[in-house]
């Protein structure tokens, strides 16, 4: 079976509040899934890669193939094994393990590809790029809210280092 697979993560530095929202297509059916990461996450990077893993496991066991399509290169690097820093591997370990259980209990193979976020519905991809984005990012600023005050839409980043890979849309 193949399913195409969306995701996306909406996430505030000075909360490290983050959600995400995933869409799912298989045998002409459709899946839409979000809900707020239940943690704490260190970057935006980490939870559109959070992200990724929740929507795969959104997968039926009997899946053979899984298209999965993020706006976060980032994201798609940490699940290919392609970090080579120490530090960020072991920022990336627990979310790159669940991926690899999963993958490796249902045999199924994962095949990532970018789509470019922020780009309304030019496409049909890009459309559903956008609604995740918009599921997400709702999703996130009510969790900011309900923890920091509702106030908090007005709140600037902080300042800081820089993550390890630049910042994903969200």
């Amino acid at each position: 079976m193949l399913i195409t697979l969306f995701t996306d993560a909406s996430y505030c530095s000075r909360s490290r509040v983050a959600a995400y929202a995933a869409w799912a297509k298989a045998d002409g059916r459709t899946v839409r899934h979000s809900s707020v990461l239940k943690q704490p996450v260190q970057t935006s990077s980490l939870a559109e890669t959070m992200a990724l893993v929740n929507g795969i496991h959104l997968g039926p066991p009997a899946a053979s193939k899984i298209i999965a399509q993020t706006d976060c290169l980032g994201a798609i690097q940490a699940l290919s094994g392609m970090l080579r820093r120490a530090e960020v591997i072991r920022q990336y370990a627990a979310v790159v393990a669940a991926y690899r259980d999963k993958v490796a209990a249902a045999d199924v193979v994962v095949e990532f590809r970018h789509v470019g976020g922020h780009k309304g519905t030019v496409t049909p991809r890009n459309a559903v790029n956008t609604w995740c984005d918009g599921e997400c990012r709702r999703l996130m600023r009510a969790a900011r809210a309900a923890l920091l005050g509702p106030q908090s839409q007005d709140l600037p980043a902080p300042e800081g280092r820089a993550p390890a890979f630049p910042a994903c849309t969200g």
